[in-house]
């Protein structure tokens, strides 16, 4: 068992234990108490859990919103994968989405299009 031990001003030891339900932090963007899992920050491959920026789930959130993804954004991002070498990843990416040319996605498909666009260059990023 894993605990804390602390020692109160009038010289007695107060120990606990560390478990899921009793850790705690300070959101990292808003201060916010936040109750944290040290096996997800271990399972997360935090390099210093003593020492590892957490967020709340609302900061988390404002972070991860996007704005509207239209084909205009869509385009610009295509063109700048083929000018930086992913041009074979966009083209295998449009004949699973079976489409010839970018501007024949669906308005629905945008955003699937563009997530699978930025997984398959991290897949080969990560694999060479």
């Amino acid at each position: 068992m894993i605990y804390t031990k602390a020692k109160l001003k009038d010289g007695a030891v107060v120990c606990s234990p560390i478990t899921a339900k009793n850790t705690y932090t300070y959101c990292a963007v808003c201060g916010k108490e936040i109750q944290i899992d040290l096996r997800e920050l271990i399972l997360a491959k935090a390099e210093d859990p003593y020492d590892t920026d957490v967020n709340c789930a609302e900061c988390s959130a404002k972070m991860m919103h996007r704005g509207n993804i239209d084909i205009d954004a869509v385009i610009r991002l295509a063109d700048v994968c083929k000018d930086i070498g992913y041009g074979m990843e966009l083209h295998g990416l449009c004949e699973d989405f079976e489409v010839d040319d970018i501007r024949a996605l669906a308005p629905e498909e945008y955003e699937l299009f563009v997530d699978e666009l930025l997984d398959k260059i991290s897949e080969v990023r990560h694999a060479g």
